[in-house]
Parts: structure tokens; sequence; C-alpha cells
């Protein structure tokens, strides 16, 4: 009976301390996005909430290799988040604009290509008092720009379909951000 009695009590403390929210004290976030992480392009990210929790500025720095592409990369993505709880957490709706520097290995020349990709989320921030951020997010981006090669031959990538695309279109946004809130 005591076992159960504890058990009990340590599931409601370990709940309690789990959904404790953030104080808006914290206003510096560093994070990664998992989702480009399990697809072996480190990220990092940088956010800093203000306006009393209502806004937050993120940037994100990326790199990349894919040896099957004969294609790296590397860019940043700066973004602004609207929270309309004002607490820095909650629902929030983000506008960023990525910015991609592509190097392609194409048969002799090696080709280089600028891409920007306009992108708008709805996302939601779990955050705790002892600093840990949880973002689930997801949207659609727009990318513009291409990468040829001085015979106009034009890169195409691989899609999970087995078609190929160029990187210029619309796309879905989605991810998962962890951070650390300080």
């Amino acid at each position: 009976m005591h076992k159960k009695i504890v058990t009990m009590v340590l599931a409601l403390a370990i709940t309690s301390v789990l959904s404790a929210q953030e104080s808006p004290e914290k206003k510096i976030t560093i994070l990664t996005d998992i989702a480009p992480l399990a697809f072996g392009a480190p990220n990092f990210g940088l956010g800093y909430i203000h306006n009393s929790g209502k806004n937050e500025i993120t940037i994100f720095a990326f790199t990349g290799k894919d040896e099957a592409e004969n294609v790296s990369f590397l860019g940043i993505y700066p973004s602004y988040r609207l929270y309309p709880s004002g607490k820095g957490k909650g629902f929030f709706f983000e506008g960023g604009l990525g910015l991609g520097f592509i190097n392609w290995d194409y048969v002799k020349e090696e080709v280089s290509a600028i891409t920007f990709w306009p992108t708008v989320n709805l996302g939601y921030r779990l955050s705790w008092n002892f600093g840990l951020s949880v973002v689930p997010y997801v949207g659609v981006n727009y990318g513009i720009g291409k990468v040829e090669a001085s015979d106009g031959t034009v890169k195409t990538f691989k899609e999970d379909d087995g078609s190929e695309s160029e990187i210029t279109g619309l796309s879905p946004s989605f991810g998962l951000e962890i951070g650390y809130m300080f």
C-alpha cells in the first residue's frame, strides 16, 4: 500500500514540475531543430523574446553536405514570431527568410548559387521553469533561386517518391525545436 502512495505522490510531483510553465523573466533561448539535424544538417539557433513576451527574434545558422547529390550548403534563417498570449509561450505566428549558399560539384565545374526561402509558420512553444523549451511548428515556404551550371544544366533533387525537383517552388515547412531558455 505504501508503495502505491509513494508512486502516486512521485507521479504527481513529476507531472507538476514538467507542466509548470516558463516565467516571463527568461528572454534568451539557444536551440536546435531536430528535423534538419535528423537528416545530417547541423543547425544552431538563438532567440530573444521582447515586448513583454509578445515578440521574439530568432536566427538560425545551418550547414550540411549530401555526398550522393554532390552538394554542400551553408545558410541562415532569421525570423520574427508573434505570440498572441503575450508571454513568449503558447501559439505563435512566424515569418522568416532563409538564405542559403549552395555548392554543387558538377562534372568538372563547381557551381555556386544563392537561394532564398520566404517562410510562414504556425507553432506552439512549451516551456518549463528549469529552462527546457520544445517548439513544434508547421507552415509553408517558397524556394527562390536555382543551381545552374554554365552549360544550362539545372541541379534537381530526388524526392521520396522517386521524382526530381528544383529548389524553386512551394514546399512544406515543419520541425521540432529543442532549446534552453535563460
